[in-house]
């Protein structure tokens, strides 16, 4: 969902989200080669906004940056995932569970979780449907005082993304229900069950990605030469 206040884009911004956008999509795969001059010409503008897109998007653990050899979408890695995944696990039901314990009777905690279910559900775009996919698990985590254990949550939820597009091949965010199920249950402060449908939902992406690495292994797995 689009905010009318918000402010316009900036060049660098536009560059970013249009990137982003290319990975997400799938127009560019994981091991894809990222041809930096070819889309600062198609998009009309200089490489530089780009190559500083790629050093944001590297810290994520979205883009491989190799000496010599230029930048390329990261290479899907079911060890990685899986270890990934492991550690939100065990995280992500700590935080939930101080989040709606705190916040048990907070009316403002329902109007943030509310509002960003809806993002998530009006979200068209890959990268809007990816931010509003983050914003949605962190809204419900955001009464955890433990401001450490967020700021961990959060650097793990940026480096699964990859993972998160991997396991919608349709180009949706996947499990609706689930995202409906943890909204009903955050605003009905019901701790245990948020995190029991936040655990199922979390180990069902990362049996997505599973599946999809044994289904395609070369297309995942090994870099192309693609231009």
């Amino acid at each position: 969902m689009v905010d009318p206040q918000a402010a316009p884009l900036t060049r660098a911004d536009w560059t970013d989200r249009r990137l982003r956008s290319e990975i997400w999509s799938g127009r560019l795969r994981p091991g894809d080669r990222i041809p930096v001059e070819r889309l600062a010409d198609d998009w009309g503008v200089s490489p530089t906004p780009i190559r500083e897109s790629l050093r944001r998007l590297a810290g994520e653990g979205l883009v491989d940056l190799t000496p010599q050899r230029g930048a390329r979408v990261a290479i899907v890695d079911p060890t990685l995932a899986a270890e990934l995944y492991s550690v939100r696990l065990l995280l992500e039901p700590v935080a939930l569970g101080d989040s709606i314990t705190l916040a048990r009777g907070d009316d403002s905690f329902v109007t943030l979780v509310k509002g960003a279910f809806s993002a998530l559900v009006e979200a068209k775009d890959p990268v809007e449907q990816q931010t509003a996919h983050r914003e949605f698990h962190l809204a419900l985590m955001s009464r955890c005082p433990n401001r450490t254990l967020l700021a961990q949550i959060a650097t793990l939820m940026d480096r699964a993304r990859l993972y998160q597009f991997i396991g919608k091949p349709n180009g949706r965010t996947p499990h609706r229900n689930d995202h409906l199920e943890l909204l009903r249950a955050a605003v009905a402060f019901d701790a245990e069950r948020t995190i029991e449908v936040h655990t199922q939902h979390l180990a069902a992406t990362l049996r997505a990605v599973q599946m999809l690495i044994d289904q395609n292994p070369a297309p995942i797995t090994r870099p192309t030469n693609n231009d």
